[in-house]
């Protein structure tokens, strides 16, 4: 996760700087995630068929030799700027697959370990909040001391760390033996149609899909539009862009860790409901409201501690509604959906800030958060948050 931070950041830096254009350098980022995305969807009913683990290590170790291939085609002038896309694009749907698999890698391994799957994944949550912590700034820094270039061959170097680590250590169960003989004998068209059929029959992931579509429209909006805006037309200067995400990260990990230690005597559903509709439009209502740099960032790091609730509570739930055989596909649709609203953040936030202005479209953004988070409040389903399975049943019996 961490170098994949940081080529987060190296990538379009990397293209702006051999070939002198902002647009290609944007280009370059759509180039990756939209492999990404789509990769992780039709990447499900591999990794269900396959297998989590070797899938992991597979895409990891073909993404050691994909990454490390962009900075040395990037410096040949021979090598049109097609080719290097192509590449970008191998690495970014590699990655997706890769990380398709993990994410049905672990539950397995959270029960192979005994922890218990909040706990767990607040964990997870956390270590990617914490790697965007450190790896943008990092990149940062890297690209300033070294260039682009050995920043790229890092973020090669651990997915071979990555591959080593899952393929050496990582030691888990398998699906239920009849359910997976089954799946092995289904067409992958059927494969994926049934994770879109699962998805569609359960009414909890459903809602979970569509609130994190919209939520994610906004959430880019603010980044990529917003927080640009706000930053050129106040006087605080360019720094203020890294100091925003920093101060939300740093909220983010502190609540994490607090979140980990209370998860089970917390109501799911209140948490997510709460925490999701103060934290989540806050930011907005700051940039709309005020210019004042302090305001925008203790807001920022209080919304990050809010928000650091939500992705544990969700992933734990939806994971133990989704039998394991199934976990592949289904995390897949449900992963590539939520994030299908990204890409049209940006454009639509730009375009409301140029039709309204800033403060405007952050409010009316504002005020689509708010409303999209009253889900929790409003539709039955989300009660099923609270749900107990039967093994919990049964440590609170023993317990009492």
């Amino acid at each position: 996760m961490l170098g994949s931070r940081i080529t987060f950041v190296a990538v379009p830096w990397l293209v702006l700087t051999t070939q002198d254009s902002a647009l290609l350098a944007g280009l370059a980022g759509l180039a990756e995630m939209l492999p990404y995305v789509l990769a992780g969807l039709i990447g499900g009913p591999i990794v269900d068929r396959v297998g989590p683990r070797p899938t992991a290590v597979a895409a990891d170790t073909a993404s050691v030799l994909a990454v490390a291939g962009i900075p040395l085609l990037a410096y040949c002038d021979s090598v049109s700027l097609g080719v290097l896309l192509a590449l970008i694009a191998l690495a970014g749907a590699l990655r997706g697959f890769g990380d398709a698999a993990k994410r049905a890698l672990l539950p397995r391994t959270l029960a192979a370990a005994g922890v218990s799957t909040e706990r767990g994944t607040a964990l997870y949550d956390g270590i990617c909040r914490a790697s965007t912590l450190v790896g943008l700034p990092l990149a940062g820094v890297l690209i300033a001391a070294f260039g682009p270039a050995p920043v790229l061959l890092f973020d090669a170097l651990s997915f071979a760390a990555s591959a080593l680590i899952i393929g050496i250590l990582v030691r888990v169960g398998h699906a239920d033996a009849a359910a997976l003989a089954e799946s092995e004998h289904q067409g992958y068209t059927a494969a994926l149609r049934d994770g879109f059929r699962y998805v569609r029959s359960d009414r909890l992931i459903l809602g979970v899909m569509s609130m994190l579509f919209a939520t994610n429209m906004f959430d880019q909006a603010f980044a990529t539009v917003f927080v640009p805006v706000w930053v050129r037309e106040s006087p605080h200067g360019p720094a203020a862009l890294g100091v925003i995400g920093t101060a939300f990260g740093l909220g983010a990990v502190a609540g994490n860790i607090l979140y980990t230690v209370m998860a089970p005597r917390l109501s799911r559903r209140l948490t997510v409901g709460v925490c999701f509709f103060l934290g989540g439009p806050a930011q907005l209502l700051a940039l709309a409201l005020t210019d004042r740099m302090w305001t925008v960032l203790v807001t920022a790091a209080l919304a990050g501690a809010l928000m650091s609730t939500v992705n544990p509570i969700l992933m734990a739930s939806v994971y133990r509604r989704i039998p394991t055989h199934l976990h592949g596909r289904v995390i897949s649709v449900l992963i590539a959906v939520s994030w299908a609203g990204i890409p049209f953040g940006g454009v639509i936030g730009g375009w409301a800030t140029d039709r309204l202005g800033l403060q405007n479209a952050a409010l009316v953004a504002a005020l689509g958060y708010l409303a999209v988070t009253m889900a929790p409040f409003l539709f039955p389903a989300w009660r099923e948050l609270d749900a107990r399975t039967r093994s919990e049943s049964t440590r609170a019996v023993v317990a009492a």
